[in-house]
């Protein structure tokens, strides 16, 4: 992904300070490279809409839910002024702070685009958002906590169908037996809370109760990534935080984020964001000096 002049951190303050925001996003012809800690979830209308997430390139058709986590550098483009799409964006805090939620967590994280063919509940996921899109027209008593209910309704219906494949990582649960479905939940919750420690393969295979090759297999079926890939991930999401302390210097906040090496940390920061660390910290520096 190209960093450009229009590369910023969006900082939005929500309607009326609710949890969420949704709305029909009429779109320009190009929306520039930018990122937030909240979640954008979009239900594109239109054709001819293309996103760009993390320098992956991701036209949508009508009908298409396109979910962008926290953190993630996105752009948007149309080749008709015209097209527009729904766009819901929340809180991460209303999903993150529920246990049930964190133990899952790195699966919600890899779901890219969901749609008919992915993903058969996903008609019921569109009906959620635009019953949400009305309720916020209209003047109904308690319609943040109406509209929260039908949060909880739509991520405990994607929740419930995360053992179907998506997009970007298809989790293969598919013949694992419930013992270890749980050990594999144990196991990516026990990595995700201690990424930033030098945890190895052969530490949390041994944690998990599997042989280190046994692990690594079932580890790829059930997350749909390799376990380097997922640990840098998880380091990551601790990088992104750090980096909008302007104290911390590049070294530090690689170090807290468990890489050994600035260098280790540059490479993959460039790897997963086609961006610097350095360059991501200043569009969120940036954001508060205009």
């Amino acid at each position: 992904m190209k960093n450009d002049s229009t590369s910023f951190f969006e900082n939005n303050h929500f309607r009326n300070s609710y949890v969420y925001d949704i709305s029909i996003s009429r779109l320009p012809p190009y929306f520039g490279q930018h990122w937030h800690h909240y979640i954008e979830i979009v239900l594109a209308q239109d054709d001819n809409v293309t996103y760009e997430v993390n320098g992956t390139v991701y036209p949508l058709q009508p009908g298409d839910l396109l979910f962008i986590w926290p953190g993630e550098l996105h752009a948007v483009s149309t080749a008709n002024h015209s097209n527009h799409l729904v766009m819901l964006q929340l809180d991460a805090y209303f999903l993150e702070k529920r246990i049930d939620f964190q133990s899952v967590a790195y699966l919600f994280y890899q779901i890219r685009i969901l749609n008919q063919s992915n993903f058969p509940q996903v008609e019921k996921l569109r009906s959620l958002l635009l019953e949400l899109k009305e309720l916020s027209r209209s003047d109904v008593s308690f319609s943040e906590l109406r509209g929260c209910v039908l949060l909880y309704r739509f991520f405990i219906l994607l929740g419930e169908n995360l053992s179907l494949p998506t997009e970007t990582a298809p989790p293969q649960k598919n013949g694992h037996s419930a013992q270890v479905r749980r050990q594999m939940i144990a196991a990516c919750t026990w990595l995700s809370n201690h990424c930033t420690e030098p945890v190895t393969l052969a530490s949390a295979a041994a944690a998990a109760g599997f042989s280190r090759c046994h692990f690594s297999r079932l580890f790829r079926e059930y997350t749909g990534l390799s376990f380097t890939d997922f640990l840098s991930r998880e380091r990551l999401r601790v990088a992104e935080n750090l980096l909008k302390k302007p104290d911390l210097t590049i070294t530090e906040v690689s170090l807290e984020s468990g890489f050994n090496s600035i260098s280790t940390f540059n490479r993959i920061f460039l790897k997963f964001k086609n961006v610097s660390p350095t360059e991501f910290r200043q569009m969120y520096l940036n954001s508060y000096q205009k």
